[in-house]
């Protein structure tokens, strides 16, 4: 996985708009050929929707998942998942057990929440091109 830029740049990130965050997301997975997440002592967090469906959080590099890792989540590290790992267990895992992806959250909880299928989808049109 390539080395991130500038620390202050990545964190400018968290100013856009959710939808451009998930946009970015998309880019820099690819480029990157992977995503984090966050681990802690009891596994690989995760919190729930307003509909009591498990979310699985996921940022486009080390730095954003470090810069979230706080309060419930100050115990956590973030943990690199290669993007085909990503895509072909955890994204069709999560679809199986019927658990959703929130894509690039920002520390106040903002960001986008999609099935995982239609992330896999996202990813698999624009890694084709």
């Amino acid at each position: 996985m390539n080395a991130p830029g500038s620390n202050s740049v990545s964190l400018d990130l968290f100013a856009l708009s959710a939808d451009e965050r998930y946009a970015y997301f998309i880019r820099e997975a690819i480029a990157r050929d992977g995503v984090w997440a966050l681990q802690g002592p009891g596994g690989f967090v995760a919190f729930r929707d307003e509909d009591e469906r498990d979310c699985f959080p996921f940022w486009p590099s080390p730095e954003l998942a470090a810069a979230v890792a706080n309060d419930d989540w100050a115990d956590c590290r973030p943990e690199p998942l290669a993007l085909e790992v990503f895509m072909e267990r955890w994204l069709k895992g999560m679809a199986r057990d019927e658990r959703l992806v929130s894509v690039f959250p920002a520390a106040d909880g903002t960001g986008i929440v999609v099935e995982p299928l239609e992330l896999y989808e996202d990813l698999s049109r624009i890694k084709e091109r």
